[in-house]
């Protein structure tokens, strides 16, 4: 064994040690797979894993003989969810947990409706998949072997129920049809896309899917090969008993609050003891004053009196000044500083410990007048640690249709770091989905991603009855009470869409507006807000988004007009006019929901169809398409930039149609960002503009699908997404045509310095060499956090002397490039850009360039990195457009991709975890261009 691998080997190992000492509480674990699971006429039993649900395990036991995402499977699988589910196992009592005198059986996550049993004894219900449930079983253990049941009922047939109860219709009554999905989800506590959505399928499972982090440590210092890395150790539980003479910490969380009127941070740690009738008899609240410290430098320790037992909630607050502590910043900003806080309880037996890790960052939403004019609006804009932040992101979906994948720790780390390597500072959560792993929380804070977080309510309204509401009130609380203390979460939101769909009468709420509006305020503002309010003022909370902000709250929280430009966020949709043309996007102060669609990987869809299966209008991928219209939109928006054939929807040119789905789709998110990035410090007569924010629809996938991702279920980067990169890069040239003929130039910075000199060249190419003419070089000053139109002139003028000039030949056979550098131009400031001066599909002189992958060579590897590196050489004998590579089921990632050929030979990288030889990835790679062949 190395030294290196001594060392990492004896970190764990007291790490381990750490984890399993002697404490007065003893935890059982029930997880693994010692379970069963059966249908109501038990005609089918199968073993059953903890975590895990009914799919999975019917998967897994050969019942489901193909993946669930495989071809109509869907369909084919819906029988699942109609069933009732039993899930059963046999566990082992000792006399030591027999004879405490509190024994609690606790669940971390079940999905949704169930009736739980033990030895035969009902001991409670669940009713909500995103709250724990405990429950008191000391008179029902017995000593040797117990059973345990958890028997659901099908979600299907109990939103029927639901929905058939209520004294009104609350509506919608069901998806559209195009979803394939089922119905009533809204009237559970349930992940709402399990049910279906325009983006995935319909699974609606059964699960005792949730794991919690029993003890999390960070451990600093493991050292290999000379470099220090950070490590996370974490002990995760699913179903436990619980067993304890005293207390054990039932709920421990922190909160961060910047103190305007003191200008301090207030960082109170609050801790509820469970059992309520014993306690443990000394409690230790303890922060660390170095970030990511062990040392317990400032703790307070309580002795537990027979008086607190009435209500066993304890606190302590420390007082730290902003030059006491190393903030916390966003990706892209600065470092993600991050301190441990604790809480020890110990009694006569042992001790009992429960950390978590914050940071300290002030965060506030700015809503001021832009103008004199009140009528021209308010701002809408993040500002962390007292700096503006233009927020640069996606919106984040489940990543898995069964809660219980959902978690994939490889998965989730994989799409976090591709959105940091995107240059992205905020994910939102969106409404219709989960609150997320705690794993995916902890990398947010690692990276520096923000996360805007919509509470669980998305495109439904939804019923108020007592019971639903204290259901509700139950989750809001417990999941603020579990994240509060993550300083990557700086939004709260309602919902997502909701204020709109009521307004707008999306669902017929129109002919009953009173009632309808009556029950919006009861669940988002006298239950969720008064809940967040009493729990968490260390962030904002808006109720709904989009929303018009303080506009919507004046308005009596449904605005008369959501989602208007001068107010708060919006979500923007238009399939109908031109994606490339800037002039068709609104101008909104934060755009919090924007996208096109496009499909998947050719090899991603080959892996759940048949050959037959692989052509636009085959039957699979019609049913695969949710969005109605879907794949006409996308061939009306290709047709009117690319070549694409009048037999778009066969076999023969389904490859190609991908390909400019995927082109489409990158140009249009990329024309619709770079116009809110330039609108920063703009504002139009009308009061548009002062645009802060741009989070694009949406980042990942949840099958293999047409969707509007950047990334695809199988973690391929679809072109999209190497356009994010560019188009959020830190600083960058985005250049744009008026509709008067005018070339401009803008400069974009959100850097926190000022640059002094910034050497704008712009080049004139045609589309048949690869000569080109330089239009003008010229020194701009950069200043910090700004947008600014640096050069403006007209086109004619541009071109004028060039090939293109009017002199020289025409506009439609040319291209302009753009770049930025440093003051000795050496070094690139910005992304490279471009504008094409005519549609390709009617471009002069653009031609097959005769692509050609001509070397190979790698694998190379960064000591301690598990990242491999290959370098590829591409040549081509012409300008080529959007040049396209993949590696066929090579997972990984290109330096670049989509990118415009400009020169007879183009280097490359390729970077993947996957162990190959530089032989098999030439193999497999693939590159083509506009005007190459597919087929």
């Amino acid at each position: 064994m190395t030294t290196t691998m001594k060392t990492l080997t004896l970190t764990l190992l007291a790490a381990a040690t750490l984890l399993g000492r002697v404490e007065g509480l003893i935890r059982l674990s029930l997880d693994g797979d010692s379970w069963t699971a059966s249908n109501g006429n038990g005609s089918i039993t199968v073993p059953a894993s903890v975590p895990g649900g009914i799919y999975s395990d019917l998967r897994a036991a050969g019942v489901l003989p193909e993946d669930i995402y495989y071809r109509f499977n869907d369909a084919e699988y819906r029988w699942v969810s109609y069933e009732n589910w039993t899930y059963s196992t046999t566990f082992q009592v000792s006399s030591d947990i027999k004879n405490k005198r509190n024994i609690t059986l606790l669940f971390n996550g079940v999905d949704t409706i169930a009736d739980i049993y033990l030895n035969e004894n009902y001991i409670g219900s669940t009713g909500n998949m995103f709250l724990r449930y405990f429950f008191s079983v000391e008179d029902y253990v017995q000593e040797g072997e117990n059973i345990l049941e958890v028997r659901f009922q099908s979600a299907v047939i109990s939103a029927l129920e639901r929905f058939t109860a209520e004294d009104y219709i609350v509506p919608p009554e069901c998806v559209p049809d195009e979803y394939h999905g089922e119905c009533h989800v809204n009237f559970l506590r349930k992940m709402q896309s399990s049910f279906s959505w325009d983006w995935g399928p319909a699974f609606p499972s059964v699960s005792i899917w949730k794991e919690a982090v029993v003890y999390s440590f960070i451990v600093t210092k493991v050292v290999l090969s000379n470099s220090q890395y950070k490590l996370r150790i974490s002990l995760k539980k699913n179903v436990e008993l619980l067993a304890a003479n005293n207390g054990y910490i039932k709920n421990y969380y922190v909160s961060v609050l910047f103190n305007e009127t003191s200008q301090v941070y207030e960082v109170t740690q609050h801790v509820e003891i469970s059992p309520d009738d014993t306690m443990c008899d000394q409690l230790t609240l303890g922060i660390s004053t170095l970030p990511g410290g062990n040392n317990r430098n400032q703790a307070k320790t309580m002795k537990i009196t027979s008086d607190q037992l009435v209500d066993p909630q304890f606190e302590a607050t420390w007082y730290y000044s902003e030059d006491e502590v190393m903030n916390w910043w966003p990706n892209g900003m600065g470092e993600q500083y991050q301190y441990r806080t604790y809480a020890e309880c110990m009694d006569e037996d042992g001790l009992y410990t429960i950390e978590k890790y914050i940071g300290y960052r002030r965060i506030n939403i700015v809503q001021v007048p832009v103008a004199e004019d009140a009528e021209k609006g308010l701002s809408f804009y993040l500002e962390v640690n007292g700096v503006p932040v233009f927020a640069k992101g996606s919106n984040w979906i489940p990543s898995h249709v069964l809660a219980e994948m959902s978690a994939d720790p490889n998965r989730i780390r994989n799409l976090l770091t591709a959105a940091k390597n995107a240059n992205m500072n905020m994910l939102r959560i969106w409404g219709g989905g989960l609150y997320e792993s705690d794993l995916f929380y902890q990398i947010a804070d690692e990276m520096g991603i923000m996360i805007w977080h919509d509470f669980m309510f998305a495109c439904n309204m939804y019923p108020t009855n007592p019971r639903f509401l204290d259901n509700v009130a139950a989750e809001i609380t417990e999941q603020i009470v579990r994240l509060m203390h993550h300083p990557s979460i700086v939004v709260w939101a309602g919902n997502n869409e909701n204020e709109g769909a009521l307004r707008d009468n999306w669902y017929g709420t129109g002919s009953n507006f009173s009632l309808y509006y009556s029950d919006y305020v009861k669940l988002y503002v006298d239950t969720i807000g008064e809940v967040v309010q009493a729990l968490d003022t260390t962030r904002p909370f808006v109720f709904s988004s989009p929303s018009n902000g303080l506009k919507t709250i004046e308005e009596g929280y449904v605005s008369q007009t959501p989602g208007d430009s001068l107010y708060g966020d919006v979500h923007y949709y238009n399939y109908n006019d031109d994606g490339w043309n800037y002039t068709t996007f609104p101008t909104p102060r934060f755009a919090s929901e924007y996208g096109f669609q496009s499909l998947p990987s050719i090899y991603t869809l080959s892996s759940i169809a048949i050959p037959s299966d692989l052509s636009v209008g085959s039957e699979l991928m019609q049913r695969r398409q949710h969005h109605l219209n879907g794949y006409e939109e996308m061939a009306q928006q290709i047709s009117r930039h690319l070549p694409l054939p009048d037999d778009y929807d066969t076999e023969e040119n389904f490859r190609t149609f991908i390909y400019f789905s995927q082109i489409n789709q990158a140009m249009s998110t990329k024309v619709e960002t770079e116009h809110y990035r330039r609108n920063r410090n703009k504002l139009t007569d009308a009061g548009e503009g002062y645009t802060m924010g741009a989070l694009y629809w949406q980042l990942n996938d949840i099958w293999e699908a047409p969707s509007w991702s950047s990334i695809d279920f199988h973690g391929n980067w679809k072109m999209l997404h190497y356009y994010a990169k560019n188009f959020f890069a830190n600083v960058l040239v985005s250049p744009y045509i008026t509709p008067e003929g005018e070339l401009v130039v803008s400069l974009i910075s959100d850097l926190p310095y000022e640059m002094d000199t910034a050497v704008l060249s712009i080049y004139v190419y045609r589309w048949d060499s690869f000569e080109f003419d330089i239009a003008i070089i010229g020194a701009h000053r950069l200043p910090a956090a700004t947008a600014y139109d640096a050069y403006n002139e007209t086109l004619e003028n541009i071109l004028e002397g060039t090939t293109c000039g009017a002199d020289g030949g025409t506009k439609d056979a040319c291209l302009l490039y753009f770049t930025l550098e440093d003051d000795t131009l050496t070094k690139k400031i910005s992304p490279d850009n471009f504008i094409f001066l005519s549609e390709i599909n009617s471009a002069i002189g653009i031609s097959d360039p005769s692509l050609n992958i001509t070397s190979v060579t790698g694998p190379y590897q960064v000591s301690g990195s598990d990242t491999y590196t290959y370098n590829i050489t591409v040549s081509s004998n012409a300008i080529a457009p959007f040049v396209w590579l993949e590696a066929e089921n090579i997972n990984g990632f290109f330096s670049d991709n989509g990118f415009i050929i400009l020169q007879p030979v183009t280097e490359l990288q390729f970077y993947t975890t996957q162990e190959t030889t530089a032989g098999e990835l030439e193999s497999a790679l693939s590159v083509t261009s506009v005007m190459s062949s597919f087929h």
